[in-house]
């Protein structure tokens, strides 16, 4: 019984997987990968900030698992910022996923925050091989007969405006859909869009507490999805610790750790609360974000510092 769950899973992961062709993967600490998300993000950190993440099999040993590498920056004093997101999403023996992308942000002061408006652009690739699955029918279209490697352009684009406490944004991050085999890139189609908002707000109890509640919504036309999540900033928010609600089976518990101003690490736990929670195990998630900022300092009033 337990094998054929986790058959049933990947088989439904994989088939998802293919016709999204998505490369925003559904990540438990999204507090430290903004731009993955949003370009308007880019720069927000008021610094040169390197991260990097690393997701393992989501559904067990045979899920989906994820890396990523994101780069971002102001341009010096102006309002430009830039940046890029290199990322990785592997199915074993079915799918591996490829993106490029660069980010760009043109920000400006409005009110007592600012206003981001943002663009991505770059290149996707895929590598997908469903002929080792055995098929009741034999000619179901969703499972190409043929190994399927191609690589195509894709953009983004997004909207944000934070100021000290608070965050919102939203944004659609990838405007291509997948192209057929004989196609050399996708459609823009309004319909199958993937538009994400995003929001946080900070509520400062003592200059050691904090909480800071924020929540994701990731919407298209087939379904609906959303995190919610609660951290509390302890030891001047240098460590924040919390959970997360993944809706509608998972849930996250939170660590994040700065160790001094240029260094923080980041840890998650997700583990499966639905039906088949007793077959799959939970799913280790880790960043290591550094940074350069031009004074070195802590910002603890910054909504984005988890």
């Amino acid at each position: 019984m337990k094998r054929k769950w986790l058959i049933a899973i990947v088989l439904l992961v994989g088939v998802t997987a293919y016709s999204q062709n998505t490369l925003i993967p559904s990540v438990s600490n999204y507090h430290l990968t903004w731009t993955t998300i949003n370009p308007a993000f880019t720069g927000f950190r008021d610094a040169i900030s390197i991260s990097s993440l690393y997701r393992s099999a989501l559904y067990g040993e045979l899920g989906p698992s994820d890396m990523q590498l994101n780069v971002h920056s102001p341009v010096g004093g102006s309002k430009v910022a830039i940046g890029g997101v290199v990322s990785y999403n592997n199915i074993p023996d079915v799918q591996n996923l490829y993106s490029i992308m660069s980010t760009y942000a043109y920000r400006l002061y409005l009110g007592s925050g600012r206003l981001a408006f943002g663009l991505s652009a770059g290149m996707y690739g895929m590598n997908s091989d469903l002929t080792n699955i055995d098929l009741r029918d034999l000619g179901d279209p969703a499972f190409p007969t043929d190994p399927y490697q191609q690589w195509f352009p894709n953009f983004g684009t997004g909207i944000l405006y934070y100021a000290e406490q608070f965050f919102v944004g939203i944004s659609a991050p990838e405007l291509l859909s997948m192209p057929t085999e004989n196609q050399s890139i996708g459609a823009f189609d309004f319909n199958n869009y993937r538009f994400i908002l995003t929001a946080a707000y900070q509520f400062n109890i003592s200059e050691a507490f904090r909480l800071k509640p924020s929540v994701l919504v990731d919407y298209n036309r087939s379904s609906t999805s959303f995190k919610a999540s609660l951290t509390a900033g302890l030891m001047d928010s240098r460590i924040y610790i919390g959970g997360a609600y993944d809706y509608p089976n998972f849930a996250i518990a939170l660590l994040n750790f700065q160790i001094n101003p240029q260094w923080l690490i980041g840890y998650a736990y997700s583990f499966n609360t639905g039906p088949v929670h007793t077959y799959l195990g939970g799913s280790h998630e880790v960043v290591l974000r550094w940074e350069l900022r031009p004074v070195i300092r802590t910002v603890p009033d910054d909504p984005f510092y988890f």
